[in-house]
Parts: structure tokens; sequence; C-alpha cells
């Protein structure tokens, strides 16, 4: 993985911040991305089954609240 100097830079200060190696800290921060997606899309998902559609629908339509019966 390619980092620009500046990139690595922030990234390296924050580990040291953090107390951990940069490697570890790109692994957290990418983990966390990652989980954080999925709750997003399971919780999409989830919306569009409540109202009989699909995830592609409410995005389209930008409906993205939860206030439909």
């Amino acid at each position: 993985m390619t980092f620009t100097s500046s990139e690595r830079a922030a990234i390296d200060a924050h580990a040291a911040h953090l107390g951990i190696s940069s490697d570890e800290y790109i692994r957290q921060s990418a983990a966390a991305r990652a989980l954080a997606w999925r709750r997003e899309r399971d919780a999409f998902r989830e919306m569009a089954e409540r109202r009989g559609t699909t995830i592609e629908a409410l995005l389209k339509r930008g409906c993205l609240t939860d206030d439909a019966p």
C-alpha cells in the first residue's frame, strides 16, 4: 500500500499518539470502516424489507429515514 508523504506522516503521528504501530493503526482503521459499512448496509436492508422495497429503491427515492409504518 502506498501513501503520500503527508498521509504517511499523519498515520505515523496518530499511531504514535495511540501507542500502536502504524501497521496496527491501519489494520484497525480499515477493519472499523469495513464493519461500520456492514452495519449500515444491514440497517438499510432491514429498513427496505420493512417497507417492502429494496435498498436501491430507497436510495433512488432519497428515502433514508425510518419513519414509515
